[in-house]
């Protein structure tokens, strides 16, 4: 992390609250001018110590009048200044069958992981525009191809990196970025805030073996939108390996996925 790189910057931040939004707020915290948390419980965080403005501003990104409202209040403290980088954080997991996941987590999937950072990003444009800055897009390996057991999830996910690469596209000559962010497993509330096939919340165990931790993400990210080369980011083998086998050997792909998650999709 370049410190000098930050200093001065105004950046947006959804999913504040927790997790990998929480530890990219800590690691910004004090280093960048303002700082918008952007969660359903914001408060938590504030810290008078901070040498950085915080703004916090409650949130569901589900809700479109909340989305709206976030847009309203950024735009008018904004107007005459603009955004250097959205955190578009926020998310949520679901977790079922494709033929038993009702059709209502599908649309609530969508709506948190899909619409809602769409509308935010479309909404800030123009002050993302004013100052050439960037939106970052955390999302998963599991955006990269369908993935068993995860179907509303993937296809949210997959959603949303096709209107950002378009995005980046649009924007090539303007100077505004596009990064979508597809760490691994990571320590967070993920599993325990999502949803099942049903819409009732989930309550699993975290995932096993090697597992990131949301401050070693927080640092990723930053790090990203510090490389100006940065498009699609992903951690280790397991990401690489999924953008390999997605475009030389899919049918090795889905065998591999078949077997590691089978117990997810198979009761």
């Amino acid at each position: 992390m370049r410190i000098d790189y930050w200093k001065g910057k105004t950046v947006i931040i959804t999913g504040a609250s927790s997790g990998i939004g929480e530890a990219i707020y800590h690691r910004l915290d004090g280093v960048v001018s303002k700082i918008y948390l952007v969660s359903r419980k914001p408060g938590k965080l504030l810290s008078n110590s901070s040498t950085s403005t915080i703004i916090p501003i409650v949130c569901d990104l589900s809700k479109q009048d909340d989305v709206e409202k976030v847009i309203s209040k950024v735009s008018k403290l904004e107007k005459n200044s603009g955004i250097d980088v959205l955190f578009n954080n926020a998310g949520i997991t679901a977790h079922g069958r494709f033929d038993s996941t009702e059709m209502s987590v599908f649309r609530k999937t969508f709506e948190t992981n899909f619409f809602g950072p769409l509308r935010l990003a479309q909404g800030l444009m123009p002050l993302i525009l004013y100052k050439k800055g960037a939106v970052v897009s955390t999302s998963t390996v599991s955006g990269l191809y369908g993935v068993p057991g995860r179907a509303a999830y993937s296809s949210s996910k997959a959603a949303l990196h096709s209107a950002m690469e378009a995005m980046r596209i649009e924007m090539m000559k303007t100077g505004v970025r596009s990064i979508i962010v597809c760490p691994p497993y990571t320590r967070t509330n993920l599993r325990t805030s999502g949803l099942d096939s049903s819409g009732k919340r989930l309550s699993e165990e975290q995932a096993e073996g090697k597992i990131k931790t949301a401050d070693e993400v927080a640092l990723a990210i930053i790090n990203s939108v510090e490389n100006p080369n940065s498009r699609l980011v992903t951690f280790d083998k397991s990401g690489f390996a999924m953008k390999l086998l997605r475009l030389f050997s899919p049918r090795l792909l889905e065998s591999i996925m078949y077997k590691k998650l089978y117990k997810d999709f198979s009761n």
